[in-house]
Formats: C-alpha cells, sequence, structure tokens
C-alpha cells in the first residue's frame, strides 16, 4: 500500500473531487456518484452509455453494471476512488 503523499504523487495533475464519506460509507449508486455529485460525466445518460461501452472502471476494475453500489470497502488508502473514463482520462474521488 502507497502512502498517501506517494499515492497523490502517481495522480498529479488528475481532476479530483470531494465527496462526503458518509455518503459512501453507507453506499451510494455509481450513477449518483458519477453524474451528480462530481462532474466525472455530465449526466447519467452519458455514464450509462460509457457503461455499456465498456468505458468506465473503478480502482482498474471495469463497471459493468449501472446498478453497482459504490462503499467504502471500495476506497483506496481509506478516502480515494480511482475512476477512469475511456483510455486517458482519470479522476480521483476523495471522501471527506
Amino acid at each position: 500500500m502507497l502512502d498517501e503523499k506517494t499515492f497523490l504523487s502517481v495522480f498529479d495533475g488528475v481532476p479530483m473531487f470531494d465527496v462526503v464519506k458518509s455518503k459512501i460509507d453507507s453506499g451510494i449508486n455509481i450513477l449518483d456518484l458519477l453524474a451528480q455529485e462530481t462532474q466525472v460525466f455530465p449526466s447519467k445518460g452519458e455514464l450509462r452509455r460509457t457503461i455499456q461501452g465498456g468505458g468506465v472502471s473503478l480502482n482498474k476494475e471495469k463497471i459493468e453494471n449501472e446498478e453497482i453500489i459504490i462503499g467504502s470497502d471500495r476506497l483506496l488508502n481509506n478516502k480515494y476512488l480511482l475512476i477512469q473514463k475511456g483510455k486517458k482520462n482519470y479522476f480521483l474521488i476523495k471522501a471527506i
């Protein structure tokens, strides 16, 4: 496991969004997380299409279902989620 400073240095320049940790602790739908709580996707419709096309990954794991609930068990270093949109676009979500 990387320490936080090293972890963040790896993702230097990657857009980061803050989300209240209690929302992740209680479980949040991937659509709400990426289209409402953050601006990773401008709309749930675009997010659905991208998921169906295999273009969304969470912590390097492809998301195959738009009904997936994201909980605190998926947090890296107990506070980060790494989102990949397409091949080259990465985003960090920080639970605060």
